[in-house]
């Protein structure tokens, strides 16, 4: 007897914290602060720093590698994934006023700033 297990499946709300733990990795302090403070309360306390926070440096195709780890999709290739952050970010974008957008994308690497939606997607030059 063959036992097949269903392919794991990620919610809405597991993506989305998933790619805000990731996001706040990346940010210092004051930005990873400045995000959380303008999430619906729910998602800011799942996306919260530890009291410990550091920022990290890292690309985007490791951002990727751990939005899978934390979604348990590890049967879903980088692109996929990668399509999942970018629609995950569209809704964060939705919760978050302009100018917090602008200052949480300031310091992160060119190739992470380019996941997040085209109309609130900061572009800067020599950056990143």
């Amino acid at each position: 007897m063959t036992v097949r297990l269903a392919r794991p499946t990620t919610t809405i709300w597991q993506l989305d914290v998933a790619v805000l733990r990731t996001l706040v990795e990346l940010l210092p302090d004051g930005e990873a602060a400045l995000l959380v403070d303008a999430l619906p309360p729910l998602l800011a306390m799942a996306a919260r720093p530890d009291p410990e926070h550091r920022p990290e440096r890292f690309d985007a195709a490791e951002l990727v590698r751990r939005v899978r780890r934390r979604t348990g999709r590890y049967d879903a290739d980088d692109r996929t994934v990668r399509e999942g952050v970018r629609t995950a970010l569209d809704r964060i974008a939705g919760y978050c006023p302009a100018g917090v957008l602008y200052r949480v994308q300031l310091p992160l690497p060119d190739d992470v700033r380019e996941l997040f939606p085209l109309p609130v997607q900061v572009r800067t030059v020599g950056a990143g």
